[in-house]
């Protein structure tokens, strides 16, 4: 009687084979239901981000006092303004929005290089009250870099409120967008406030619906009542007809000021050239499909654009910067009340090696001579 032994070894190798590929079949499918959910879970949180994002209409704040009490400003009041392009804007860049080919900067080292300089800035100049547009919490544009507490740190003894006219929601920090105007005063004042302006008909990339508005401080300036207000107006809407009609908002505002018997003074980026220039320049002029005129008409009397004319502000973004290649102009600057005198006036000539503005810096104070009181008169 034969003992029964098994079967031959080429066919159990055979059947552990199949064995084998059932069982990396089984985890390819398994494997495929999984990464299939986890897209799908993907899509759909995207999906909510996208809505809420949208349909957000809110401006969150963030306010941080002094850490000790303020003094009263004296005149002259020093103001500064800066766009720092959320310190993303330096020479090396340039912007898709713009006709460039970059969505954000070079890298991380190129956003650190920028906000050194801009901190740099900040310490020599120290003005009472600085007035920031296109402030940023670390995000996407920044890769990551906390640009607004960079900011912060460099003017210690300063209150701030930063206000977000950009902002993603539920997206994970590194991803998310949180740009917007920053106030920092080292004198004493009311509370800022935040008023909207009129908005865009559409939405940035189609779900970010950018939520337009300036702040607004009141203070005492050597016993008289001041205010200052914080401007970033549309860049790119078509026909400059969204700008045109915020420029009457808050020239409007001011005015209501004004006829309270306070010193205005309007500051920020107003996207608009506010004066004539010439600044040698070889861009195309496709490049400047952006660029409307102040329109200074509609000023009231006695109210005045003051500038620096000598020093551009901005540059075109199409391509990286090289001096006398990018089209170079003046749009930022400030808009005083008929009871403002300019002692100084300066554009600081940086060669956009940190941001594609250049900030401004005035001397101002108070003046109610007979010019001021017939201009009031004539406004009531």
């Amino acid at each position: 009687m034969r003992r029964w032994t098994g079967l031959p070894g080429s066919v159990q190798m055979e059947r552990g084979g199949i064995k084998a590929d059932r069982a990396v079949h089984m985890w390819l499918r398994r494997t495929l239901v999984y990464v299939s959910l986890l897209v799908m879970l993907a899509a759909l949180w995207l999906g909510i981000a996208v809505f809420v994002t949208l349909n957000d209409e809110g401006i969150p704040e963030r306010r941080v006092e002094a850490p000790e009490s303020l003094p009263v400003a004296e005149a002259p009041l020093k103001l500064m303004i800066w766009n720092v392009g959320y310190s993303g804007l330096g020479e090396e860049s340039d912007f898709q929005t713009d006709g460039g080919q970059m969505l954000r900067p070079p890298g991380r080292k190129a956003v650190e290089k920028n906000l050194a300089g801009i901190q740099d800035v900040l310490r020599e100049e120290a003005p009472d009250i600085l007035l920031m547009q296109e402030l940023a919490a670390p995000g996407f544009l920044t890769h990551n870099v906390d640009v607004l507490s960079g900011v912060k740190d460099a003017l210690p003894g300063y209150g701030m409120v930063f206000s977000s006219d950009i902002r993603t929601r539920l997206l994970p920090g590194p991803l998310g967008l949180r740009h917007g105007l920053g106030t920092f005063a080292k004198v004493a004042g009311e509370r800022t406030k935040i008023l909207r302006l009129v908005e865009e008909p559409a939405p940035i990339m189609g779900f970010i619906q950018r939520r337009y508005h300036v702040q607004v401080t009141e203070l005492d300036v050597a016993g008289a009542p001041w205010v200052i207000i914080n401007v970033h107006l549309s860049a790119f809407d078509e026909g400059a007809g969204t700008r045109m009609r915020q420029v009457r908002e808050v020239l409007d505002l001011a005015q209501s000021h004004y006829q309270q018997g306070k010193a205005v003074v309007l500051g920020g980026d107003w996207n608009m050239r506010l004066a004539r220039t010439d600044f040698a320049y070889e861009s195309d002029e496709s490049a400047l499909f952006w660029v409307h005129d102040f329109p200074q008409e509609i000023l009231r009397r006695g109210w005045q654009i003051v500038i620096d004319p000598a020093v551009p502000t901005t540059r075109t973004n199409e391509q990286p910067y090289t001096a006398g290649v990018n089209y170079t102009t003046i749009i930022d600057g400030f808009i005083a009340s008929p009871n403002v005198a300019v002692e100084e006036v300066r554009g600081l000539d940086l060669g956009f090696r940190i941001t594609d503005h250049q900030p401004v810096v005035a001397l101002l104070r108070r003046t109610d001579g007979p010019e001021a009181a017939e201009a009031k008169s004539e406004s009531d």
